[in-house]
């Protein structure tokens, strides 16, 4: 770039800068902010409900078929699927990149097709993900009933909530459903002589509105209609069953219509409110989830002034918000420090405060690049993608250009744009070429897919374009300022402290150039020893993100009813809620009414939410809560739990399909080979230091009252399967005959005998059935009525069946205590032919990426290569710079030693970062070494040290602004800066060591080559 056509239009350039500024900053205060990236993979979910069907029914007739439909969708990656009691979800994970409009239209347009049985419904989940639940809240009242709370959640306040945009469902928990229900007794019907199906049919007829066309009056038409919907109790109990004898029956005379509630499969407590109604705001796909929560919750403010009954409030205890704010303070502390120290490096190497000030100058210009760029890509902004940013690396190259041109004005030989001309002109090559390099370090975050490639691609993304930005403007943008803020003949003197170091430093390299064999010997045994002590190196896939919240899932014997459950919860929920750290307790038993967790009342999962960072006591944390917890739980026999967060828990599961951070599944046929096969492995699990939280998710034990129906003793008698059938279905299950209208509601109608006819096997066995001829006999002439176990759950994945355990690893790395485990499961777990074992969850996801890593880190370095081999014109030099990578590692291994990390993607992704910054050094410094020796004739040795010399400054000030830079965030422990923490470590700790070899080793090794090459041959 020619400087001097830079110079004439210094003016333009600046008024550019400003332009650059106000765009940068609109395009941030539009980019969708993150409190964490939303990781979760592409998934569509087919739910059916099929009430009253057994599992294996459900897996048969359901399942089976719906996966089969799904199995040739385009983009699918993997599918898997749970049957339960009434329920089937069919989870179909589609691959990284495809569209989700598309997806669900694919998955929509199959099941659409599908030929289901009588009595099944399937929808398709929402339009959100695993990280989509901004809001929780609870709908609370003094005097409404459970049923009563439910019903305005179901039809008042999801109706206003659902049109708010971005918004594209809301999930309810807990109520009591609304249900207009017929109890009758056995005896009224055969009083009445009329039969089961006669009632059923009546009730079902006499609930229609007809229309009868069109008819004329004089000029005018009128619409005919036959008006015969039940619009009350007594409408029902009106409605003529049979007429016998001329004498009508009537639904009043065989039974009472009274208002009850549907069977619940699941319950929400919050609080000290044991019954209580719960909603969760779902964020659609690709929202900006600040600008619907604002939307939501002026919603709420609406509904409860002005929409919602005296009394009756919605109270939002959980908000994404809250968690969103937390996470940005610390980002902002993190930057405001980072920038702070940057500051501070460039003012005390600079010595000159205008100097240090266009530098840091550079900063904001070069990221309202990147926000421009990130919306424009609709890239949105993170903790991850603003956390991680290294203010230093972003002005290494203005530094290169301004340390340069601060030397020739310091010299006072040339006149000041001449010195403008002739620094920058100096250092471009070099600058170019070093911060290219950098950018490539960063590239390969671009190629990583899954869970690590969502984190960290924002990142890649905003300090690839800031990098990028940094080249122009340090050739633009820092030589006009420059000529702007310094007057022609203005004395400019090195700040004495660098005099000083220059002073100790030219003669500590002169003697260690002549001792290269020491020098290189030590080195080496340095990085030896870090090589020996990085096997030390716990490993896990990364970080947890501190949400600042503790999600408990409590799994009781599979056997336990609801009733059972509620009392344990009051109990578990009390010493909860009385815990220090807490703010709001809210306990979830069973499932929602909408099948989207599958699950049952065995299942309870508790929420404790938080008190700010700042009014938690002395000596709380989440790390004491837990220790406290465990030892608590630990009292109640044959219960299992497992400790998460509520996005984490989310998460994990839709990774892997497992309530779980990790799991073991084990695939094949047979359901009771597959419980021997997970109560083995299980074992082996608990022999293992570091594994808790491990439990089976248990299959079997499902006692089931069979109703066999007998066809030969059925056609003896005359009666018709679906009479059989309807008895279960309607008189004991309860299952909705028909629907009551009320206004915009909707509710159901059952018929139900009344509970001294249908709460025992004896007096289900002993029921009448009508027979063709008039005449009744117990079920059991026509039925087998027994009780047996059967399946709880049934899970799928990829067609096979597969039963899970789940496990967490606390108090030592993920990786070496999988790898344990795996050992002993192999040694002493014997599976049967046609029997499989997969290890999932986090440990998978860290496999992956490392493997990603082991193959993208040599073509990254292969790159650089390459580069360094065109910016040098030789492999010799090059080869000496790549030889910064092995040594910049040492102080990026050490840290973590001392600092107690492990090695996760986070750090590996660290150590790119450093590599890049380490050949930086090196080519700052080889290269001015190769122009100082074109022109010296000076032996080797000397023009070696004395290029060294010069280089110095520029090279102290790049690694410190790296280093420092990132400091903040690397020894930050605050919520937020969990996942850029070993990042940053990694960069800090390797800056140390990275700067010794380039100053010190870097130039001796250069010497030794370069001393052997000039030797004369012998003979």
């Amino acid at each position: 770039m020619n400087i001097n056509n830079v110079l004439k239009r210094r003016l333009l350039i600046l008024l550019l800068a400003v332009g650059l500024l106000a765009a940068g900053i609109s395009s941030f205060l539009k980019l969708p902010l993150q409190a964490y990236p939303g990781v979760a993979p592409l998934t569509v979910q087919a739910i059916t409900q099929w009430p009253g069907a057994s599992t294996a029914q459900i897996e048969q007739q359901v399942t089976i078929p719906v996966e089969n439909g799904l199995a040739g969708v385009a983009g699918v990656q993997v599918f898997r699927s749970v049957s339960l009691f009434g329920l089937s979800v069919v989870t179909v994970k589609f691959k990284d990149g495809e569209d989700s409009f598309k997806a669900r239209q694919l998955v929509n347009a199959v099941i659409s097709n599908l030929s289901l049985p009588a009595g099944a419904s399937i929808n398709i989940s929402p339009d959100s993900d695993a990280t989509g639940e901004i809001m929780r809240y609870v709908v609370q009242s003094t005097y409404a009933s459970p049923m009563s709370l439910k019903s305005y959640q179901d039809y008042e306040i999801y109706k206003e909530l659902k049109h708010v945009q971005g918004v594209p469902d809301i999930s309810s928990f807990g109520g009591k459903t609304r249900q207009y229900q017929i109890i009758i007794t056995p005896g009224a019907l055969q009083a009445k002589n009329v039969t089961l199906q006669q009632l059923v049919t009546a009730v079902t007829n006499s609930n229609v509105n007809v229309g009868g066309g069109l008819l004329p009056v004089g000029e005018q038409q009128l619409v005919v209609r036959g008006v015969g919907l039940l619009q009350s109790i007594d409408d029902m109990k009106r409605i003529v069953i049979a007429v016998n004898n001329g004498v009508p029956v009537r639904v009043g005379d065989v039974g009472d219509v009274v208002v009850g509630n549907a069977l619940r499969q699941g319950m929400f407590q919050y609080q000290d409110n044991s019954d209580a109604v719960e909603g969760v705001v779902l964020l659609k796909r690709g929202e900006n989830a600040s600008e619907v929560l604002k939307r939501v919750k002026a919603k709420i403010e609406e509904l409860n002034t002005a929409l919602l009954p005296p009394g009756i409030d919605i109270f939002p205890f959980y908000d994404r918000q809250v968690l969103l704010d937390i996470t940005l303070n610390t980002v902002k502390h993190t930057l405001f420090f980072g920038i702070s120290l940057v500051l501070i490096i460039l003012y005390i190497f600079l010595g000159n405060f205008k100097a240090a000030g266009v530098v840091a100058a550079v900063i904001p210009l070069a990221l309202c690049v990147s926000f421009f760029n990130m919306d424009q890509f609709h890239v949105p902004a993170n903790l991850i993608s603003l956390g991680a940013i290294d203010f230093g690396v972003i002005v290494d190259a203005a530094v290169i250009v301004m340390e340069n041109v601060m030397r020739h004005l310091e010299e006072r030989h040339t006149k000041l744009n001449q010195s403008i001309v002739l620094g920058t002109s100096e250092v471009q090559r070099a600058m170019v070429f070093s911060t290219g390099i950098i950018i490539t370090a960063y590239s390969p975050l671009f190629l990583m897919g899954g869970v690590e490639g969502i984190i960290f691609r924002p990142m890649a993304f905003t300090m690839g374009f800031a990098l990028l930005a940094s080249i122009i403007l340090s050739l633009t943008f820092v030589p006009a300022m420059i000529s702007y803020i310094f007057k022609e003949g203005e004395e400019h003197r090195p700040p004495q402290f660098v005099e000083k170091m220059l002073a100790i430093y030219k003669p500590l390299l002169r003697h260690l150039v002549d001792r290269p064999k020491q020098v290189l010997m030590g080195a080496v045994g340095l990085l030896l020893f870090t090589i020996i002590s990085a096997t030390q190196l716990g490993t896990e896939f990364l970080p947890t993100l501190e949400e600042n919240n503790l999600w408990v899932r409590v799994t009781l014997p599979n056997t336990v009813d609801l009733k059972y459950s509620v009392e344990l919860a009051n109990q578990i929920r009390e010493e909860f809620k009385n815990q220090p750290e807490t703010k709001y307790v809210s306990v979830q038993i069973g499932r929602p009414d909408d099948g989207t967790d599958p699950t049952g009342v065995f299942n309870q999962e508790y929420g404790i939410y938080f008190k700010a960072p700042e009014d938690m006591p002395a000596g709380a944390g989440k790390k004491q809560l837990v220790k406290r917890l465990e030892k608590y739980l630990d009292t109640f026999p044959g219960v299992d739990y497992t400790f998460s967060q509520y996005i984490q828990d989310n998460v994990n599961e839709a990774l892997s399909g497992v309530k779980g951070e990790n799991s073991v599944k084990i695939f094949g046929p047979d359901l009771e080979v597959l419980d021997l096969q997970a109560r083995d492995v299980i074992k082996q699990l608990r022999k293992v230091h570091g594994i808790v939280d491990e439990g089976i998710f248990n299959e079997l034990g499902q006692p089931t009252l069979n109703v066999q129906i007998d066809r030969v003793k059925c056609a003896r008698f005359g009666i018709n399967v679906s009479d059989i059938q309807n008895l279960v279905a309607y008189s004991i299950g309860g299952a909705p005959i028909t629907n009551v209208l009320e206004n915009e509601k909707t509710f159901g109608l059952a018929v139900r005998l009344n509970a001294d006819s249908r709460n025992t096997v004896e007096s289900i066995r002993s029921l009448l059935i009508d027979t063709a001829d008039g005449g009744r006999v117990p079920l059991t002439m026509v039925a087998d009525v027994d009780v047996s176990d059967g399946p709880f759950y049934i899970y799928r994945e990829t067609g096979r069946r597969y039963i899970a355990i789940k496990f967490s690893v606390r108090g030592r790395d993920l990786g070496s205590a999988v790898q344990d485990a795996q050992e002993l499961v192999k040694e002493n777990v014997n599976l049967p032919n046609g029997y499989t074992i997969n290890w999932d969850g986090q440990f998978n996801q860290m496999k992956i990426a490392q493997k990603k890593l082991m193959l993208i880190v040599p073509l990254t370095l292969l790159a650089i290569a390459l580069l360094l081999y065109t910016a040098f014109g030789n492999f010799r030099d090059a080869l000496v710079v790549l030889l910064n990578v092995p040594f910049a590692a040492i102080g990026g291994i050490l840290i973590l030693l001392i600092t107690g990390e492990t090695f996760s993607i986070s750090a590996g992704i660290g150590f790119l970062s450093l590599f890049g910054i380490a050949i930086q050094d090196g080519v700052i410094l080889i290269s001015y070494i190769n122009k100082l020796s074109r022109s010296d004739h000076h032996n080797i040795k000397d023009t070696i040290v004395e290029g060294a010399s010069l280089r110095m400054r520029p090279v102290l000030m790049t690694a410190l602004l790296a280093g420092l830079g990132l400091l903040p965030a690397a020894i930050s422990h605050a919520i937020g800066s969990e996942a850029q923490r070993p990042l940053a470590l990694v960069i800090v700790g390797g800056m140390v060591t990275t700067t010794l070899l380039t100053l010190l080793v870097l130039p001796v090794l250069y010497a030794w080559i370069r001393t052997r090459e000039l030797k004369p041959r012998r003979a």
